[in-house]
């Protein structure tokens, strides 16, 4: 009976597990970030006075040449500047924690807070961006409408678009849809024809030339092709500025964070949008 009685008791005792706490907070999965990469001007805190700045445009072919008869007059020619005006706008966020999870919490909440905000603040500049060169597109209708997917042909009439204008394409921007219309071309998977790669900047490799710029802000199954030396400029009157503060009647802490900025294309010309379905 008391050889029972403790076969039981053995029994009913919990099974004892132990378990470890990871000490490191996953990240969240980030896209990659074209940036600034593709201005060609990039107009600073300290060359805006005041709250906005005109840029001047040289007009192109303004000045004509004359054939001169022997003792005629020269013709006098003048050149034209086309001015816009650029007026920086606030975007910002502001992160908030209580004291109690910075006192009780398992991984430095407001350093991934921060470093998660500072990447927001940089993708929402990418589509700043891209919706400059879409608008530049728009513009200067320069639009190559694709099929259902792109093809070599959609891609070389955008660099025609570009070099009949005297524009020279340099980079091509594509929407993860026809990065994968790309990858199921043969002239693009050989291996001589594929260029570099630089994972690390969003760059997927060079065709004709181009470099190859894969991003999500992009809209779903476009493309871009641009001459980055005269498609898009931007205004920074304030960089990414991040200011700590703390609410002490209700016991938080916080950062914000906030950039005033304005892009624009710079010639609308030297974009091209190509769309695919």
């Amino acid at each position: 009976m008391e050889r029972l009685q403790e076969l039981l008791t053995r029994t009913a005792e919990p099974e004892t597990i132990e378990s470890e706490i990871y000490g490191k907070l996953i990240d969240a999965v980030k896209a990659k970030l074209i940036g600034t990469n593709l201005l060609a001007l990039r107009i600073g805190p300290g060359s805006i006075p005041g709250s906005s700045i005109d840029v001047d445009l040289w007009d192109k072919n303004v000045i004509k040449v004359h054939k001169v008869g022997e003792a005629a007059e020269v013709p006098i020619e003048v050149g034209t500047v086309s001015t816009f005006n650029l007026k920086p706008e606030k975007y910002g966020l502001r992160p908030l924690i209580t004291k109690e999870m910075q006192e009780d919490g398992k991984f430095d909440l407001m350093e991934y807070n921060l470093r998660d905000a500072g990447y927001q603040m940089a993708r929402k500049l990418d589509s700043l961006i891209i919706a400059q060169i879409e608008a530049g597109d728009s513009a200067a209708s320069n639009t190559v409408s694709g099929g259902a997917a792109i093809t070599v042909a959609n891609i070389n009439e955008a660099i025609y678009n570009l070099e009949s204008n005297d524009y020279t394409p340099t980079d091509f921007i594509v929407s993860p849809a026809v990065a994968m219309d790309i990858r199921n071309i043969d002239t693009f998977v050989e291996a001589d024809k594929a260029g570099i790669t630089n994972p690390s900047q969003g760059l997927i490799g060079k065709i004709f030339g181009m470099r190859v710029w894969q991003t999500t802000q992009a809209t779903a199954n476009y493309a871009y092709v641009i001459d980055k030396n005269h498609a898009l400029c931007m205004a920074e009157k304030r960089p990414i500025t991040i200011e700590r503060y703390n609410d002490v009647t209700r016991d938080l802490s916080g950062v914000v964070i906030t950039a005033r900025w304005k892009v624009r294309y710079l010639r609308a010309a030297a974009n091209v949008v190509i769309t695919t379905s």
